[in-house]
């Protein structure tokens, strides 16, 4: 076979295996206070100005979702309880938008919370959860123990 006909899986392979070592390192990185030098490059990931800025933007537009103004939209959120905590949802993107320094356990905390289906923001849920969640996320980003 043709190197350039396998060229499509051996790419498929390379992402899945970063995938793999992405989650490894993000699961390692959210028990350890201080990060390991040997995950540096993922660390590097997490506190770029990118990220930070793609993980705020998706707070913000999950705050907008929760508007009672507006229809509910594709995304299953839990608008009664974004709602009440929109205030500690804004001040949380507000601190990954601000460019001061931050750690890569609360920039994970914080992206945990906006993208994975099993936060607080989706589903049902209460507030004071999605509270603790969002006030954890502040907390670790400047470094705080639980």
């Amino acid at each position: 076979m043709s190197s350039r006909l396998l060229a499509p899986v051996r790419s498929w392979e390379t992402r899945r295996a970063l995938r793999a070592a992405r989650r490894r390192a993000d699961a390692e990185l959210v028990e350890a206070r201080l990060p390991p030098p040997r995950l540096a490059w993922r660390t590097i990931e997490l506190v770029s100005e990118a990220n930070r800025h793609e993980i705020a933007r998706s707070l913000i537009d999950v705050v907008h979702a929760a508007d009672e103004r507006l229809l509910p939209a594709a995304i299953p959120i839990h608008r009664g309880a974004v709602r009440a905590c929109r205030a500690e949802l804004l001040a949380l993107a507000a601190r990954l938008y601000d460019g001061a320094p931050v750690t890569a356990r609360g920039v994970l905390l914080a992206e945990r919370l906006a993208h994975d289906s099993s936060s607080a923001l989706y589903g049902t849920t209460d507030a004071q959860r999605l509270a603790r969640e969002t006030r954890a996320a502040q907390r670790a980003l400047d470094g705080a123990a639980d």
